[in-house]
């Protein structure tokens, strides 16, 4: 894999992921934040975002999903050799994404 199509799934997954966080955590209101680091090792790049935890009233806790439309963590699936999560009901989520290198 070229250098340029490892940086255009990077972007690609670090945005579904972001996205996916504003959009079903507390991390999409306007004073919240997110996490997103980036690491890398020898053979893999990894994406981590870390929202801000459910949103405040929130009657429905639910954890990452892939959906079968293709957008947001089916993206980020067809994107990457391996995506995961970390998070219990009423807490922060992580969801990280590995790419591997060349």
């Amino acid at each position: 894999m070229a250098a340029a199509e490892i940086a255009n799934r990077a972007s690609l997954i670090a945005w579904e992921l972001m996205d996916n966080a504003h959009r079903h955590s507390h991390s999409g209101a306007p004073d919240q934040t997110l996490t997103l680091m980036l690491e890398r090792s020898r053979y893999l790049l990894s994406i981590t975002v870390t929202d801000a935890g459910p949103t405040p009233g929130c009657k429905r806790l639910s954890f990452p999903e892939q959906k079968s439309h293709g957008g947001g963590l089916g993206r980020v699936a067809s994107l990457s050799f391996y995506w995961d999560w970390d998070g219990c009901a009423g807490l922060p989520v992580t969801v990280k994404a590995r790419i591997e290198l060349p």
